[in-house]
């Protein structure tokens, strides 16, 4: 055992050093170069007549490396709107692929992103790479913006030896077939009173909008199965999980459900997880709802 450690030391080192390494070999991004959005909100039609009810998946897809059986279970789902997290943008681990545009061509559907990291040591050559949030939808996509939150960890990121990163999280907003969605990804390190901060973000963004429908959905990465004062504001507001009371397992290795999709303004909403298996750590939640 201790021969196998002293083994793995100098390999352990000889990563983080490639990786941190990135910090002067690769470009360096802004805050407001990293958040930007990119996208094509318009590329395709509206799709026509009233929108009733709407399928509306939310996964983290764990960067997008096993992009062909995420896009081969997203075509099998056929959404309407479609919330994503970790979502890469030219880093190696994922074929250097813009995974938002390419799930976006491929599904036929608009879509937009914005990146909550530059991914250091991850670049190859001069462009850099990005993880963030996305949002497909089959209808046009209106005023997608950024929120980032107020609270971050961002020094525990800058240099971890394993996953370097400029940056901060962010939630992910836009306006689609007449309802205001989010897609947000809370902080995996701290805890569940930092990821609460950052929900009150969101909750205050979406208060500025209050004759609007929505959904806030995600990655909330929550310490324990359901506290209280983490969820506190959105029953308040008029949301409900639209899952209901159903207990469920949304990652790989976590037991608590850690992914959620909240509802307001729904006349109804029906939900389930898909247990689907070796495309992400996590597994995607799917609601259909009607307004």
């Amino acid at each position: 055992m201790m021969r196998s450690i002293a083994l793995l030391l100098p390999i352990v080192s000889l990563v983080s050093m490639f990786r941190l390494a990135g910090f002067f070999t690769e470009p360096r991004l802004s805050d407001a170069e990293i958040h930007a959005i990119a996208g094509e909100p318009v590329q395709l039609a509206a799709v026509p007549g009233e929108v009733g009810a709407l399928k509306i998946v939310t996964w983290n897809i764990e960067r997008g490396v096993r992009f062909e059986k995420i896009l081969a279970t997203l075509k099998a789902f056929d959404p309407d709107i479609v919330l994503l997290q970790e979502v890469d943008r030219y880093c190696k681990r994922s074929g250097n692929l813009d995974v938002a545009r390419e799930l976006g061509r491929r599904l036929g559907m608009n879509w937009v992103s914005a990146g909550e990291f530059q991914e250091i040591g991850e670049a190859r050559g001069r462009t850099a790479a990005v993880t963030g949030q996305a949002i497909l939808s089959r209808h046009t996509i209106f005023d997608p913006s950024a929120i980032v939150f107020r609270d971050q960890s961002s020094l525990g990121w800058r240099w971890n030896p394993w996953q370097p990163r400029r940056g901060g999280r962010i939630a992910l907003r836009a306006l689609t077939a007449g309802v205001l969605v989010y897609s947000l990804h809370l902080e995996s390190l701290g805890d569940d009173h930092r990821r609460s901060r950052q929900l009150k973000d969101v909750l205050a963004d979406q208060s500025r909008q209050p004759a609007l429908d929505v959904v806030i959905a995600g990655d909330f990465n929550n310490a324990t199965a359901f506290r209280p004062f983490l969820f506190a504001g959105f029953e308040s507001a008029g949301f409900v999980d639209a899952l209901g009371n159903a207990p469920r397992k949304t990652a790989v290795q976590t037991h608590r459900p850690i992914d959620w999709l909240f509802v307001r303004g729904a006349t109804q909403a029906n939900g389930r997880v898909e247990r689907v298996d070796h495309a992400s750590d996590h597994y995607p939640v799917i609601a259909t709802v009607s307004w």
